[in-house]
């Protein structure tokens, strides 16, 4: 029972500041989630969902990425991926801005709305957290800590929504818009990288990104997740705070014995800010990796004509060179 006691005051103390030493070997969110609720437990759950037992081993893979800075995983419909790499293109090809291969864009970067640079600043300008309002679900990405996370809630499972496909509609179409006319490019160009994706990228299948925060590497205290504690909360269903502590801690709570005990809990789900200056910036300490169920001959050819199309499309110059001189400036590079 001391123990007990001195372990939960730790942890408590331990909400108080940010980031976590990294003294120990890192226990995975996914193979602890495994321990506390057993393999036959959350299998059950997954085959209801109609997530076939053929992917479980690929699943298993991805999870095996899982080491420090590791923060989570969002799941997201085919039309996010079309969405994300169309931004991508427009900033390599058309503002000459090169983007790390493990980094894809959540919003067209640059955008007024996307202008609070830390959860601090967003409590300070809302004074709620949620995403119950348009801007603020802008303004936020959801994540499960594990890629069996919420097993048992389909609408919040991260791997249900990346194998079928069942993210919320949103219009793409609308939402690239103001990136095309901020570089005159025509409108009409969206449809036509839309007719590509469609005819390379096919199958009822989606996305699974998967972050990690790379403050720790080289960081002089040997701490992790300090990038993603400025950036990130402990959330529930629908965007609302967990409690007080810092994501960092959450992690901490994960690794633990007591977690798997069921004597501690974690909060369901977290929640990314998406900003300019930090969470938009490709030099950021942001790693996104995504996974999908396309072989690699089928992406290099999807993306071999998305890229040659917007390579070949009228913009104006003057416009692209302010545009890439204020992203460069944003980002501080």
């Amino acid at each position: 029972m001391k123990k007990f006691i001195l372990t939960l005051i730790v942890f408590f103390q331990a909400t108080l500041f940010a980031g976590t030493p990294i003294v120990n070997q890192f226990k995975s969110p996914t193979e602890q989630l495994i321990k506390r609720e057993t393999w036959r437990v959350i299998e059950k759950n997954l085959i209801q969902m109609k997530i076939p037992k053929k992917h479980f081993s690929y699943f298993n893979t991805i999870s095996k990425e899982e080491d420090w800075g590791h923060i989570g995983y969002h799941g997201a419909n085919q039309s996010f991926r079309i969405y994300q790499d169309i931004i991508r293109y427009i900033v390599e090809e058309i503002l000459y801005i090169p983007i790390p291969e493990n980094f894809h864009f959540f919003r067209i970067p640059g955008d007024p709305d996307l202008n609070l640079n830390s959860i601090t600043e967003f409590k300070a300008y809302w004074g709620v957290f949620d995403n119950r309002n348009s801007l603020r679900a802008k303004q936020l990405l959801s994540l499960n800590y594990g890629i069996y996370s919420n097993y048992n809630e389909s609408g919040s499972c991260s791997l249900n929504i990346f194998v079928n496909n069942k993210d919320r509609e949103i219009d793409y179409h609308a939402q690239l818009e103001p990136l095309f006319k901020k570089l005159d490019i025509p409108l009409e160009a969206i449809d036509g990288l839309m007719k590509i994706a469609a005819k390379r990228l096919k199958g009822a299948r989606g996305i699974l990104l998967q972050l990690v925060d790379r403050s720790h590497m080289g960081d002089q205290k040997g701490e992790a997740y300090n990038f993603a504690d400025k950036h990130c909360y402990p959330s529930k269903k629908g965007g609302f705070l967990y409690d007080d502590a810092h994501l960092s801690n959450h992690i901490e709570r994960i690794m633990s014995d007591l977690y798997v005990k069921h004597q501690l809990n974690v909060s369901p789900q977290l929640r990314l800010l998406i900003n300019n200056r930090y969470t938009l910036n490709p030099s950021c300490y942001l790693e996104i990796k995504r996974w999908d169920f396309y072989d690699a001959k089928t992406v290099e050819a999807y993306e071999k004509n998305m890229r040659e199309y917007v390579k070949n499309l009228p913009y104006n110059a003057s416009k692209a060179l302010n545009y890439r001189e204020q992203l460069l400036e944003t980002w501080g590079l």
